[in-house]
C-alpha cells in the first residue's frame, strides 16, 4: 500500500516538474506596438463613437462662436482663439466631451494643436 501512495507523489512530482519547466521556457510573445495613423488625434474613445457622426444633427453646447472657424487648420489658431476652445473645453460636462468633439468634426471646426496635449 506505501509502495503505491508513494508511486503516485512520485509521479505527481515529475508532473509538476515538466509542466513547470515547459511553461518557463514558453514566453507569450508581446503583440507588436503599432503608430496609430497620422489622422488620429489620438482620443480613440471618441474616434469610436462614428454612431453619432453618421446623424447629420448638430448638437451645440453654447459654442456657436466656434462657427467662425470652420476650416482653419488646427495649427494655426492665434492664442485668443485657443482660449475660447480651452473656456469651452474646460466648462463642458466630461460626459459631454466625446459629443462635442463630434459636433465640432460636423461643423469642419479642427481642434487646437496646444488643447490636444490637455486632451
Amino acid at each position: 500500500m506505501i509502495y503505491i501512495i508513494v508511486g503516485i507523489l512520485g509521479l505527481l512530482l515529475v508532473v509538476a516538474l515538466f509542466t513547470y519547466l515547459s511553461s518557463r521556457g514558453k514566453k507569450t510573445p508581446e503583440p507588436p506596438v503599432t503608430a496609430p495613423p497620422a489622422e488620429c488625434c489620438g482620443a480613440h474613445a471618441i474616434c469610436e463613437k462614428g454612431l453619432k457622426r453618421a446623424d447629420e444633427k448638430i448638437e451645440y453646447f453654447d459654442d456657436e462662436e466656434l462657427d467662425a472657424y470652420s476650416g482653419i487648420p488646427s495649427d494655426a489658431y492665434t492664442d485668443e482663439q485657443i482660449d475660447q476652445f480651452r473656456e469651452i473645453f474646460y466648462t463642458i460636462r466630461p460626459e459631454e466631451i466625446p459629443d462635442w468633439f463630434i459636433s465640432l468634426e460636423k461643423r469642419h471646426i479642427a481642434f487646437p494643436d496646444p488643447l490636444k496635449q490637455e486632451l
